[in-house]
């Protein structure tokens, strides 16, 4: 009977320790499939950049300053845990392995850039790509001031700006790709998916009247612009801010209402969704690492 038992347990132990061979060594194909796949498309890069096809970079600004009041969680949305990292990682890693990202600036509370520095030393980000942590505002607008603030002082004003929700992590490179490759015709461009539920405009518990949903996107970020146009927009909004800040929710909303530049709309991406409440939360436990690059 002992005997029957030890060899069992044998039997299970061999079966475990195949069973982990198998996983490793099917990490280290995906793992260098994914590296074989990035290697193609910097060597893409690198030539259209010698043939003078991209003579501009990028600034990735991540903003994570906010509360995030709506999740009802101890953790601030940005912190919470996404394949053995806090949520925000996700971004960063993202633009940094795209090879047109040139530096990255990390949009952060007062009471969090301590933290944050941590983390950016931890994962050495820094050995890869240009890394900064500004302190952000009360409001949105107020960070991403703060940021078009820093690019200004470091004199890189012709470079395209890429906005970019901490919470949104689930963005893909082929996205930033088709972004990128619309400043071409506009000097801003947005992503959005067409809603698809019927939309009602509703005034003290009353339904005014229904909106034609064939026009309706919900908008996205990355949102992207030519710096210049989007700091002439924040300079002109400003002034203004105390009479527009409740109408505003996003960046484009300011080039629309404070710039003559017209906003395209490209296609978006289902699965990037912002994580804001805690139903949310599903889509981190569903999602599995192989979307990330780390």
């Amino acid at each position: 009977m002992e005997t029957e038992k030890e060899d069992r347990k044998t039997d299970r132990i061999e079966k475990e320790e195949n069973k982990r061979i198998r996983k490793d060594k099917n990490e280290g194909i995906r793992k260098a499939k994914n590296e074989g796949i990035r290697k193609a498309k910097n060597e893409s890069l690198e030539k259209e950049k010698k043939n003078g096809a991209v003579n501009r970079s990028v600034t990735a600004v991540i903003l994570m300053a906010g509360s995030g009041k709506r999740m009802h969680t101890e953790e601030k949305k940005q912190f919470l845990p996404l394949c053995g990292k806090p949520l925000f990682c996700a971004s960063v890693e993202r633009f940094i392995s795209w090879l047109r990202c040139e530096e990255v600036l990390l949009v952060v509370g007062a009471e969090d850039k301590e933290t944050v520095e941590g983390y950016v030393q931890q994962e050495g980000w820094r050995k890869e790509k240009k890394i900064s942590i500004v302190e952000g505002g009360a409001e949105r607008f107020d960070s991403v001031a703060a940021a078009l603030h820093f690019i200004e002082e470091k004199g890189k004003p012709e470079n395209y700006v890429f906005i970019h929700d901490a919470a949104r992590p689930f963005f893909t490179e082929d996205l930033l790709e088709h972004l990128y490759k619309e400043l071409q015709y506009s000097k801003a461009v947005i992503p959005g998916i067409p809603v698809k539920d019927t939309i009602k405009v509703e005034r003290d518990g009353i339904v005014e009247k229904s909106l034609d949903r064939k026009t309706l996107y919900a908008v996205q970020t990355p949102q992207v612009f030519d710096f210049q146009v989007l700091s002439r927009a924040f300079k002109s909004f400003l002034p203004r801010r105390e009479e527009w800040k409740d109408k505003i929710t996003d960046d484009a909303m300011i080039v629309e209402e404070f710039s003559k530049e017209r906003i395209r709309l490209i296609a978006g991406e289902e699965e990037n969704i912002k994580i804001t409440v805690k139903e949310d939360l599903r889509f981190l436990k569903e999602k599995h690492k192989n979307f990330f690059p780390f």
